[in-house]
Formats: structure tokens, sequence, C-alpha cells
């Protein structure tokens, strides 16, 4: 019964997930159309701004009388155009200083949203987040339906930056670059001096499975902090003496 209650769980949070991934790329599509469809408006109103200016200025008598007197009865109208050609400017400069003060707004609001949740880091998102110290490593594929993951993404902590597979909702994840400044090593229970041996067992011991290499790679440089390099010490087996030395 508990199996199945787990599947059930896993199958819904997966569903959720794809319906939100969807929803994100139509959010990308709608947005980039919207974009779209208001440079061309931009672009019309322009031209029928520059062109309505040039009737009202231009002295026409010295082109042509018939077509300065017609000008001279539809001025009316020229002027109409003319204010809501310029109304829809001022309009444009309105929202666009209104979206540029919400963006800042909601950036705001994100940081102090992540700061906090850097802040209250529990042991399993700390030793998730560890993964991209260890593994040296930028990217890192991971399931998006993991509770600790999921954590993080909702947090803004973490970011998708792509979907590797549909089935699983196994996704590349980064760290955010508004988590970035908060990500220190004290933050996710690392210290740049020696650390003892407890503590390497303890790191070693708490990573996560689903976040882990594959395979193990061979012959590799490690070059940062003193700590960081020290988990590794021992696991390479160049570095463990074989039997014959040992006797």
């Amino acid at each position: 019964m508990l199996k199945k209650d787990f599947s059930f769980g896993t199958s819904i949070a997966t569903v959720k997930v794809h319906l939100e991934i969807r929803q994100f790329l139509e959010f990308i599509m709608n947005h980039e159309v919207s974009n779209t469809a208001l440079k061309t408006i931009n672009t019309v109103m322009m031209w029928l701004f520059c062109l309505t200016v040039l009737m009202l200025i231009v002295p026409w008598q010295a082109v042509s009388t018939e077509f300065a007197d017609r000008i001279e009865s539809n001025k009316i109208f020229l002027y109409f155009a003319l204010i809501i050609e310029i109304s829809n400017f001022i309009s444009q400069a309105v929202f666009s200083v209104n979206t540029l003060l919400r963006r800042k707004n909601s950036v705001k609001r994100i940081q102090e949203k992540v700061e906090k949740a850097v802040e209250t880091l529990d042991f399993a998102e700390r030793a998730l987040l560890r993964e991209y110290v260890l593994q040296r490593k930028s990217v890192l594929t991971l399931p998006v339906t993991e509770p600790t993951v999921r954590n993080l993404i909702d947090d803004g902590v973490l970011k998708i930056v792509n979907v590797v597979d549909d089935v699983t909702a196994k996704a590349q994840i980064i760290i955010s670059k508004e988590a970035r400044p908060y990500i220190t090593y004290k933050a996710i229970g690392l210290t740049l001096g020696k650390m003892s041996e407890e503590q390497i067992s303890q790191i070693m011991n708490s990573r996560p499975d689903y976040a882990r290499e594959k395979a193990i790679q061979t012959n590799r440089v490690f070059i940062g902090s003193r700590s960081v390099n020290q988990l590794y010490k021992g696991n390479d087996p160049k570095d463990k003496p074989s039997n014959d030395v040992a006797a």
C-alpha cells in the first residue's frame, strides 16, 4: 500500500513538473510574440507620426496649391492623429517605466527570498549544493521530482536550464545568478582550512546518490581549496598503498 501511494505521489509530482515546464515554454513563446507585435505597432506609429508632422510643417503652397488646400481643409484630422500618436508614445513611456520599477522590485524580492533560503538550508540541501563544488561542475543533471531539488528550485536557489528526459523528469540544473553570492563554503558546510577525518567522512557519506557522477574519472587534477582537495585524498587508488608495499 505504501509503495502504491509513493508511486502515485511521484507520478503526480512528475505531471506537475511537466505542466510547469510546458507553461514556462508557452510563456516564453507568447512573450516573444507580444514583443514582436509591440515593436511592429511602435514602428508603424513612428512612421505615421513623422508623416503627420511633415504634412503640418512643410509649406505645401510652394509645391502645390491644390494639395495645400486639401491639407488645410483636413488639418483638424491631422491634429487629431497627432494627438493619438503622441498619446501612444507617452503611454509606452509610462508602461516602460512601470515595467522597469516592477522588475526592480521583483529582483529585490527574489534576492531577499534566495538569501533567506540559503540562510535556512537543511542538511540535505547543503549536501546537494556541495555536489557542485565536489564535482567541479556548474551544471548537474538532477531529478526535478526529488523533494530537495524541488525545494531549492522553488526558492530560487537552483534553476533549470534544459530538460534532459521528460519521462524521468531529469533536467540540467545550475545555481541561479541570484543565489551565487550567498553560496559560500560556510553556507554549504565546507571550510577553507584543513578538515578533520570525521568531517570528511561525514561530508562524503552525506552525498546524495541521485546527484553523484555515474562514472568516476581518473587522472584528474584538482585545483581549489585545501579542504575540497582533502575530500578526495585517499579515494584515489594511487594514493592507497598496495599489499606488496604494505608487506
